[in-house]
């Protein structure tokens, strides 16, 4: 009877185990005094600081973002779409049917607390005519209509400890697609006096000052004004005026950090990651979460939706269509369909049809990067991976006359021409303005 109970709380550990995965992805952090808050998968969790298993917080459909703790620690605001639009709610940090605060048709992005914890400040374009800027609001949690600040512009901002000044940035490219950008759109941190309306610039640098947060007799503030232009936290000393980098990643962009009265948790490399202010130290919070992993269980999907290229038989009486990041073969009106590839988990792109009929020439990803393929239209032999690329992305597939050769475009505006029996490429020539636009458009005859 002992060994069978051993051998039954082995296997329940063990599937306990395998319900666990790593909190890899994790975004938009925030830190009270005992648990940090985050999303993953478009839902609010919480966990013990100190790491461990973490608790989804929220699972309505619909995305919600930037959730923030209560200056007690108690309550966490957040924006949600659970009604068409994106809007401030508040919840308890131990569950329950959360709370909608806000009711405009704009996106409300939820930014912090007042430091009463009576409010929420949030962000958004609601009356800014053409909504090519934000403006700072706060709303009570008890509900009512928002208040707007005084500021004129704004997208990240946080309170002085004493309610009387605001630091923040009247732009962003935290967001943005690109990085290390240095130019007319660069924020910097901003102090605004509540009571004389005085703004003084405290960082008016060429770089990227984003996201401050008022704590301790300091501003904290992400930058990537550092010598490796990596964003990291940096310090402003309301005293000495001074701007000091605190955290040093060289590897990884930290992002949208978030803060206590001791501590700022933040992303880097889709880890979490606790500063603590008074020791200087950095440390990485082990986060596991419970799923059922529910995106990874397999099912039929219709893809009649998902088509995006296609290429017909010389013949005329086929058609290999790609849809989902597979590749199937049609009949132009009446016989056999098939999913030709049936390869969850790569990406077929692009798929010619030889002149001569024998190949579907594609590009798979299968190996880990994008490789020209020979798919055997006799159904005799395996598809046949004829290049051995490192690295890059591939466009349309054009077959000579012959059967013998193909050309194409990659991301880089090389023209290349391939042989399909020796896998040998040749550059012919290169694009000088090729956008996206130019390269998936790229013909060749």
């Amino acid at each position: 009877m002992k060994t069978l109970l051993r051998t039954f709380c082995a296997l329940l550990m063990s599937a306990y185990m395998t319900a666990q995965v790593s909190g890899k992805l994790m975004q938009y952090p925030d830190v009270s005094d005992t648990q940090v808050t985050f999303t993953y998968g478009d839902d609010v969790w919480i966990a013990p600081k100190s790491g461990g298993l973490a608790i989804r917080l929220s699972s309505p459909q619909g995305a919600e973002a930037h959730p923030k703790f209560s200056p007690d620690g108690k309550m966490i605001a957040y924006t949600a779409n659970y009604n068409g639009n994106y809007d401030v709610y508040v919840v308890s940090n131990t569950g329950g049917i959360p709370k909608r605060l806000t009711y405009h048709g704009a996106y409300d992005r939820v930014l912090g607390w007042t430091p009463d914890g009576k409010s929420v400040l949030f962000a958004s374009s609601r009356e800014s005519g053409r909504q090519r800027y934000s403006q700072f609001y706060t709303i009570a949690t008890e509900g009512g209509s928002p208040a707007k600040l005084d500021v004129p512009y704004g997208e990240y901002g946080s309170f002085s400890p004493d309610g009387s000044k605001f630091a923040y940035t009247d732009r962003s490219r935290v967001a943005r697609n690109w990085k290390r950008y240095r130019g007319g759109t660069a924020p910097d941190i901003l102090v605004f006096d509540l009571t004389s309306f005085q703004t003084r610039n405290i960082t008016n640098n060429p770089a990227n000052d984003e996201i401050p947060m008022w704590t301790n007799g300091a501003i904290y503030y992400m930058s990537d004004n550092g010598p490796h232009q990596r964003n990291n936290l940096w310090k402003y000393d309301s005293a000495s005026g001074s701007n000091t980098q605190v955290t040093e990643f060289k590897d990884f962009d930290i992002t949208y950090p978030g803060y206590s009265s001791s501590e700022i948790v933040f992303e880097a490399g889709g880890d979490l990651f606790l500063y603590n202010m008074a020791s200087g130290s950095t440390d990485k919070i082990n986060i596991q979460m419970i799923s059922d992993q529910k995106h990874l269980i397999p099912e039929i999907t219709s893809v009649a939706d998902y088509m995006q290229d296609a290429t017909v038989s010389p013949d005329g009486k086929r058609v290999v269509v790609q849809a989902r990041g597979e590749l199937f073969n049609l009949p132009a009106t009446e016989g056999f369909i098939m999913n030709m590839t049936n390869s969850s988990g790569a990406a077929e792109r692009s798929p010619s049809w030889s002149p001569d009929g024998k190949y579907v020439a594609y590009w798979s990803d299968a190996s880990g990067e994008y490789q020209l393929t020979l798919h055997d239209m006799s159904g005799n032999g395996s598809p046949k991976t004829i290049t051995k690329n490192k690295e890059g992305f591939y466009y349309s597939i054009h077959w000579a006359p012959d059967s013998k050769k193909v050309a194409f475009v990659d991301q880089s505006m090389s023209i290349k021409v391939l042989n399909v029996e020796t896998g040998k490429q040749t550059e012919i020539d290169k694009g000088k303005y090729m956008f996206q636009g130019a390269l998936a458009n790229f013909s060749a005859s």
